[in-house]
């Protein structure tokens, strides 16, 4: 029978028996040393690893002996972000992980049966979801020891390790998206990111990965630039327990997107499931052997190399269709009769190629304040969306055709300060309160990887990252409003305390349609 993993908030008081296992499993693997496959820091190096990081926040000691050069290529620095590899292979470290947590509590008297909690910090109840649990927080386990679930840098938003995450922070938009892949060139990135090769960083983020995957690691992180938290920064985040109960809750995701529409579906490439070419992903056992593994592996979590289901993998959207709402949204404002039914079933087929619409002037640099730049707008291309939406396209012959999407790109992301978050609005009235006006909030965007990402000799130049966000609901809005699109004012509002010194740039934003 497979074993079940639990939201954390659902197991009943700060210690439940599975988190006080958890405790016991971390503080062993931390005991073994970093040459060890199975010991505590050599599984987090498997994510990232900074040399220079590690050794001034004393997770290495100077002159200690480190794995061979043979083990440090074939296992560390393996994460896939900005990738469509994001999500199957955080599955595979996931399960690799859980299983050594549960081999390690095994001789102490821990369950057989131990599984990795998860951490719903979109659940609307109970209202502290939103929290860290206690139990990562409390100075010692109920027996009066140490607890290695609390870790110093974990800042959260006010530096002193607080953090109260909102629906706003952590919407699950994502699981609207249709198409698990896209592409990197201004449309969809898909819900679950670009195709891509090995990509460790940089990139486009998938929908996922923007909001909540990023936006929970930089905000629990927080801290500065100089003085990062763990879970802000990807070469270091795997180091707090609380990582992996947040992505055992991202991979619980996956399946929620998988179940929720019967038009959801992995990616059947070969290059995607037995990819990628040129370096295969590797995992350590319980016992220290290794074992590799590809997408086509990590599809079914019942299946004996993973073992396990979710407590709870229900739709929280309540079956919400987008497609179905934005139809009924245009038929209402030009007083067409179209059964919501029929809106659903409106065609969501192959994607055009995304096409440019407008972009802005100049790079902006995102500080302390709020900053707005203009996009202009082709008014030939506009002119495309606006047609797209117009009675005779959309409900051709009485039957409906999905009009035009659009999105925001916020190109070549830069930033030293990986715990930075940003919301970003478009077309708010001038001198508005940005709270007051949530129907402008096109999304949020996090920094996570951006360090990494905006260096020279990283893999992409240091073209840092981009993020997608889906402006579709604004631009109706504004042409059921008889507004003009000839162009939008797009203001970044920091979430968080950005600092001159943090260099937060966005080196364009620019505006895409597509279409089906």
């Amino acid at each position: 029978m497979a074993r079940t993993r639990h939201d954390v908030w659902k197991l009943g008081g700060d210690w439940s028996d599975p988190l006080i296992w958890y405790a016991r499993g971390v503080r062993a693997l931390q005991q073994r040393p970093i040459t060890d496959r199975t010991s505590w820091r050599f599984l987090a190096a498997m994510h990232g690893i900074d040399l220079q990081l590690w050794r001034a926040f004393g997770y290495l000691a100077a002159g200690e002996k480190l794995p061979s050069k043979t083990d440090q290529n074939a296992f560390w620095k393996q994460c896939q972000h900005q990738s469509w590899y994001f999500l199957p292979w955080h599955r595979g470290y996931l399960a690799a992980f859980e299983a050594i947590i549960r081999a390690a509590i095994a001789p102490l008297g821990g369950p057989a049966d131990w599984a990795l909690p998860y951490w719903n910090y979109s659940e609307k109840s109970p209202a502290r979801a939103g929290r860290i649990p206690p139990a990562f927080q409390a100075p010692t386990l109920p027996d009066g020891t140490r607890n290695p679930l609390r870790v110093a840098r974990r800042y959260g938003e006010d530096g002193q390790g607080n953090v109260q995450l909102t629906q706003q922070d952590v919407p699950l938009n994502a699981l609207l998206e249709h198409g698990f892949a896209g592409g990197s060139g201004g449309g969809s990135p898909g819900f679950g990111g670009p195709k891509t090769i090995f990509s460790h960083s940089g990139n486009v983020n998938g929908r996922l990965e923007n909001r909540p995957h990023n936006i929970v690691h930089s905000l629990v992180g927080g801290g500065t630039q100089q003085n990062p938290g763990l879970m802000s920064d990807p070469d270091i985040a795997a180091l707090d327990p609380i990582f992996w109960i947040h992505h055992a809750n991202i991979d619980r995701l996956w399946e929620v997107w998988r179940k929720r529409d019967h038009a959801h579906a992995n990616p059947t490439d070969a290059a995607w499931l037995t990819g990628p070419a040129g370096r295969k992903f590797k995992m350590p056992t319980p016992t220290g052997e290794s074992h590799s593994f590809a997408a086509k592996d990590m599809l079914d979590t019942t299946a004996p190399n993973l073992d396990y289901v979710y407590e709870d993998v229900a739709d929280p959207l309540g079956g919400a269709n987008p497609l179905a709402v934005r139809m009924a949204r245009l038929a209402a404002a030009h007083g067409i009769a179209v059964p919501v039914t029929a809106a659903v079933e409106a065609s969501v087929g192959q994607k055009e190629q995304a096409e440019l619409i407008g972009a802005n002037d100049a790079e902006v640099r995102v500080d302390g304040g709020h900053v707005e730049t203009r996009v202009r707008l082709d008014r030939r291309v506009a002119d495309k969306v606006r047609r797209s939406l117009q009675p005779q396209s959309a409900f051709a012959a009485g039957a409906p055709k999905e009009p035009d999407r659009v999105f925001l790109n916020l190109e070549n992301i830069k930033g030293a300060n990986d715990a930075a978050v940003f919301q970003v609005y478009v077309n708010l009235p001038p001198n508005a309160d940005p709270a007051a006006h949530p129907e402008c909030l096109a999304g949020a965007v996090s920094l996570f990887g951006a360090k990494k990402a905006s260096r020279e000799d990283a893999p992409h130049g240091g073209s840092g990252l981009t993020s997608v966000l889906d402006i579709t609901d604004i631009v109706d809005a504004l042409h059921l409003n008889n507004q003009a699109l000839d162009h939008l004012n797009v203001r970044f509002v920091p979430r968080n305390r950005i600092a001159l010194e943090d260099k937060v740039s966005v080196g364009r934003v620019s505006v895409y349609r597509q279409g089906q």
